[in-house]
């Protein structure tokens, strides 16, 4: 019995707050100590509208109107290509048209009297037949020449290469005299107003991009506010990152700029350096009613700030928390 009352004080002494006078600790208010983590990702800014201009038509480039640098509006012509052959095309189906009109104009003719012919019984039905298929022949032959004629006219309207958007020329392929063909590369015209953010977002950092409240995209030095529009739900298989696209604010800079795009998570955090570990779980020491509160955080990560959602009750625990078992008295003091 001496024994285990010996063994049992000594256990006791060696408990901090289970013998003599409460442990000693310094507190702080839990809302001096939070924090709101920032992130970044690297971004860039991108044009929506950055069309390579090709020629539609087969002509030979007489004009180039515009230079490198040069802002042009929606409809404005940028190359003119030779029309002559698409001209020349236009008439000679004109006067075909006009040809074929004509003998349409006879054959109808010829048909109804045809028609009166036949009530007099002085032709058969297979010559009225013929003469009403002369017409129909030529109806169809004049449909398809109107066709052709209206794609020669659109053709030859195609030798005007106009900008399709607002923009800027930032390449001039095109050089006078040389013969064009469908497909052949003109101008390189960029929308510099209608402008979007790509940022490259690691997969496990996309929730805290989505549920900040505020974002920038640092430029030179310069800060413009943006928001999401939407975190492209596909992976890249290489990096595991996955692009968002962000709009801007007011302000907005040059397609291309590179930069970073900045966030605070809108969720309080607790420093990494004031979790403790105990049984295997990192958590924090609280004092409530002069006793130490071990409050776990089984999500959080060593080293890493640790999410507090929901907020306990109760002042840290800075100094003292060491050698801290929960349930214990202790005797706080703000920190100096």
């Amino acid at each position: 019995m001496r024994i285990l009352f010996f063994a049992l004080c000594l256990f006791g002494m060696s408990l901090p707050g289970l013998a003599g006078d409460p442990t000693q600790v310094t507190t702080r208010a839990l809302d001096k100590l939070l924090i709101h983590p920032r992130e970044e990702a690297p971004a860039e800014t991108r044009a929506l509208n950055d069309g390579l201009i090709t020629a539609q038509v087969a002509a030979t480039i007489v004009e180039l109107p515009v230079q490198v640098g040069e802002t042009v509006k929606s409809g404005d012509v940028i190359v003119r290509l030779d029309p002559w052959v698409y001209r020349l095309a236009e008439r000679r189906a004109l006067a075909e048209l006009e040809g074929l009109r004509s003998r349409m104009e006879t054959a109808r003719k010829r048909a109804q009297r045809a028609v009166q012919l036949r009530e007099q019984k002085q032709i058969s039905d297979e010559r009225v037949e013929q003469n009403e298929s002369e017409v129909k022949e030529l109806h169809a032959q004049i449909r398809a020449l109107e066709v052709t004629l209206e794609e020669t006219r659109t053709q030859g309207e195609k030798c005007l290469v106009r900008a399709p958007f607002n923009g800027v020329i930032t390449q001039r392929l095109a050089r006078i005299g040389v013969n064009a063909a469908p497909g052949t590369p003109l101008m390189q015209l960029v929308d510099i107003l209608a402008v979007e953010l790509s940022a490259v977002i690691p997969t496990g950092r996309v929730e805290s991009l989505t549920r900040a409240t505020s974002w920038s995209f640092v430029h030179e030095g310069k800060s413009y506010p943006v928001r999401p529009r939407v975190v492209i739900p596909v992976a890249d298989p290489a990096t595991r990152a996955r692009e968002a696209r962000l709009v801007f604010i007011g302000d907005t800079p040059v397609p291309g700029a590179a930069g970073r795009l900045i966030w605070s998570d809108p969720h309080a955090y607790l420093p990494a350096w004031l979790l403790t570990q105990r049984d295997n779980t990192l958590g924090v020491f609280l004092v409530r009613e002069q006793q130490a509160h071990f409050h776990p955080l089984p999500e959080a990560l060593e080293g890493h700030p640790a999410l507090l959602d929901p907020l306990p009750e109760g002042e840290v625990v800075l100094s003292g928390r060491e050698s801290l078992i929960h349930g214990v008295a202790v005797k706080s003091m703000p920190e100096p």
